[in-house]
């Protein structure tokens, strides 16, 4: 949801409480003034009934209504002494209409001219509390339906206008790729929190395009000043290696030493490459067939699968196209069928299967089940195997989490690993 329907959806729920609050009070204020003003027309109505009847020396019993607004009834002086005035809501049946409605009640008593007590009850007119409530629920609903369109549309309006610069934030933020560089200047907003959130922002990331810069710089210059000294060692090496006047205890140690070089390359080689991915310096995307290059990669291990006597099965059971950089695909591809090569044994088998969405990696291995917190992990060898630098898993996790990928892992007797888009 967003923000400013949040809002809008906060205000009217306060809102309606607040009305419904109000509606309540209101009404209830109401009816105690309407109650107090019948009161007072019902004392009056008392004092005219009782100006009427003191001129009357006979007054007769009238202890029902009828068609007047009161009753007489002869009570004892003890029983007229202990009535005070009262007032109360009572229901009074109409034989007119037919039916019950409520009404106010007042009661007294009074001495007659001839001395006779009598008990007096004055009656209003109806008192309609349904008619009331709905005239008062209908303005009061007519009342909120008039401020909920119009915080609607100050919502719409005239916030919408007060946020523009939070929301152009946010669509450069979505937009803004760290290796294109700051692209445009934040616009001024005389909003001093808007201001300070676009001098924060802006700050932070010309801290981080610098940072990127710096360490892309550094990557490839690491690349070309650490690989060549390397390389250099490593062709010296070969050619001492041809010496004739070395033992053969000597050659032994400097192919040690030269293997030991080609790993430190490969390592160097590898870490590059996962700090590249996690830079996202692999910017550009195509659509990519897996089909296409996991029949490549195949073709290119089949000798040195057919030298480790390892057999690769291919089971295209689907077609799987994705987007994302072409580089990191076969990237992804090797490092699997590469390391299901690498920690196979003889006469082993490795297994891949290409789905719709999916494709999986199977090889069979004398290791046994990886554990799962160590899966992924830098450095992290479930072998001695000295051909390993314990990076592939590393990168192809890498390229699976800048590509949108996941992958799963599983233990049957066979090492099953699938790569699949993430739902």
């Amino acid at each position: 949801m967003k923000l400013i329907n949040h809002t809008l959806w906060i205000f009217s729920a306060i809102l309606f409480a607040t009305v419904g609050l109000w509606a309540f009070l209101f009404y209830s204020q109401l009816l105690g003034q309407v109650k107090t003003t019948i009161d007072e027309g019902l004392a009056n109505h008392k004092i005219a009934i009782l100006d009427k009847l003191k001129d009357d020396p006979e007054i007769p019993d009238q202890e029902s209504f009828l068609d007047k607004s009161y009753s007489l009834r002869n009570v004892k002086e003890d029983y007229a002494l202990q009535i005070i005035d009262t007032y109360k809501d009572t229901l009074i049946h109409s034989n007119l209409k037919n039916s019950t409605y409520q009404a106010r009640l007042l009661t007294t008593a009074f001495i007659s001219p001839n001395e006779r007590f009598y008990e007096m009850k004055v009656i209003s007119h109806e008192i309609d509390k349904g008619n009331l409530i709905k005239k008062i629920v209908f303005s009061l609903l007519l009342l909120f339906l008039f401020l909920a369109v119009s915080i609607f549309l100050v919502n719409r309006f005239v916030l919408k206008n007060t946020w523009k610069p939070f929301y152009e934030l946010l669509t450069y933020l979505n937009d803004f790729k760290i290796d294109m560089g700051r692209s445009k200047e934040f616009e001024k907003t005389n909003i001093e929190e808007f201001a300070l959130l676009n001098t924060s922002v802006e700050n932070l990331l010309n801290k981080n395009v610098e940072i990127f810069n710096s360490q892309k710089e550094f990557i490839e210059n690491a690349s070309h000043e650490f690989q060549t000294p390397l390389a250099i060692g490593i062709n010296k090496l070969e050619l001492l290696a041809e010496d004739e006047s070395l033992t053969i205890n000597q050659v032994k140690k400097i192919g040690q030493i030269i293997n030991s070089f080609e790993r430190i390359s490969s390592l160097n080689k590898s870490l590059l490459l996962l700090s590249k991915i996690e830079n996202k310096q692999f910017i550009s995307t195509e659509e990519i067939s897996f089909d296409e290059i996991i029949s490549r990669v195949i073709e290119d291990f089949s000798d040195f699968s057919t030298y480790q006597e390892i057999k690769i099965t291919y089971h295209k059971e689907g077609e799987w196209t994705y987007f994302m950089n072409k580089d990191l695909a076969e990237m992804l591809v090797l490092n699997f069928v590469k390391n299901a090569i690498i920690h196979n044994h003889k006469e082993g088998e490795v297994i891949v299967k290409l789905e719709a969405g999916s494709f999986m990696v199977e090889n069979t291995s004398m290791l046994p089940q990886i554990a799962s917190d160590r899966l992924f992990r830098r450095f992290s060898k479930s072998s001695n195997n000295t051909k390993s630098t314990g990076l592939g898993l590393s990168i192809v996790k890498s390229i699976a989490d800048v590509s949108g990928l996941e992958i799963s892992y599983s233990y049957t007797g066979n090492h099953t690993f699938k790569v699949a888009e993430k739902a």
